[in-house]
C-alpha cells in the first residue's frame, strides 16, 4: 500500500516540480567567494556523491557528517564502529584538503529525530548547500531534505541560496549541472577508499566512478559528477509534496 501511494501520488508530483527546472545541463563551478556546504548523512556519502567537486574546490566547502555510523559495521561494537567511521571520515577530508569539517553524531538511522542539533547549522553563511537526492532509498538521506526544509523556514538565508542534490543510492532523473572531475577521478577514488570499513562490504569506488564515467557522456567528458541545482522556492515545493 505504501509503495502504491508513493509511486501513484508523491513521485509524479515531484517530477512535475522538476520539470520547472532549467533542464539545460550546464557546467558548474563555484566562484572564489562563494561558500558551499556539503551535508553527508553518513561518512562516505560525501566522497561517493561529491568527492570530485570537493577535491577540485576544497577552499569553497565545509562538510558536515550528520550521523555516527554505529550501524555501518556489524562485526564490531557500536562504540568501536563510531570510532572507526570518525577516523575514516577525517582521513577522507584530509585527503580532499577540506579544512572545515565536523561530525554531528546523530544516531545512525535516526537522523530525523535530531532537529535541535541540525538547527545549529549556520545556513546564512552559504551560497550552495549540497544534499543527497531526496529519492535516495535510505531514511537518513531523505531526512536531510526534510530537516533542511524546516531549518530554512526558521532561519534567515542568502536570497540566492541554491540547493544541489547529489547522487549516492539513487541517480538523479533530471540533472541540470555537472562538474568535470576527470583530473581528480583518482583522488576521488582515494577519498572513497578512505572509508575502508564500507568499501570492504561493497565496491563503492568502482561503482561510483562507473556512474561518473557514464555522466561524462552527456557533456563529452571522461568523468563527471551530476547535480540537480534548484532555488529555495522549488526545493520547498518538492519537500512539502512529500510531507
Amino acid at each position: 500500500m505504501i509503495k502504491k501511494i508513493l509511486f501513484n501520488s508523491i513521485i509524479p508530483k515531484i517530477y512535475k516540480f522538476y520539470l520547472s527546472v532549467n533542464l539545460k545541463i550546464t557546467e558548474f563551478s563555484p566562484q572564489e567567494n562563494e561558500k558551499c556546504l556539503c551535508l553527508a548523512p553518513h561518512a562516505d556519502d560525501e566522497s561517493i556523491g561529491c568527492g570530485g567537486i570537493l577535491s577540485l574546490y576544497p577552499k569553497n566547502f565545509d562538510v558536515i557528517c550528520l550521523t555516527d555510523g554505529r550501524k555501518g559495521i556489524k562485526s564490531v561494537s557500536a562504540d568501536e564502529a563510531i570510532k572507526i567511521r570518525q577516523n575514516e571520515f577525517s582521513n577522507a577530508m584530509t585527503a580532499a584538503c577540506i579544512n572545515s569539517f565536523q561530525i554531528f553524531n546523530a544516531e545512525d538511522k535516526h537522523l530525523i529525530e535530531y532537529y535541535e542539533q541540525f538547527r545549529t547549522i549556520p545556513v546564512e553563511k552559504y551560497d550552495y548547500i549540497f544534499i543527497p537526492n531526496m529519492l535516495d532509498q535510505h531514511p537518513d538521506h531523505k531526512a536531510v531534505s526534510l530537516l533542511l526544509n524546516r531549518l530554512i523556514d526558521e532561519k534567515k538565508h542568502k536570497p540566492n541560496l541554491k540547493i544541489a542534490f547529489y547522487e549516492v543510492w539513487t541517480t538523479l532523473a533530471l540533472p541540470n549541472a555537472f562538474v568535470d572531475i576527470t583530473s581528480v577521478k583518482d583522488k576521488k577514488a582515494i577519498l572513497i577508499n578512505s572509508h575502508r570499513s564500507q568499501v570492504e562490504q561493497k565496491n563503492y569506488t568502482k561503482k561510483a566512478l562507473a556512474l561518473n564515467e557514464y555522466r561524462g557522456l552527456q557533456k563529452n567528458r571522461n568523468f563527471a559528477e551530476a547535480f540537480c541545482i534548484v532555488d529555495v522556492s522549488l526545493f520547498k515545493k518538492i519537500c512539502n509534496t512529500c510531507i
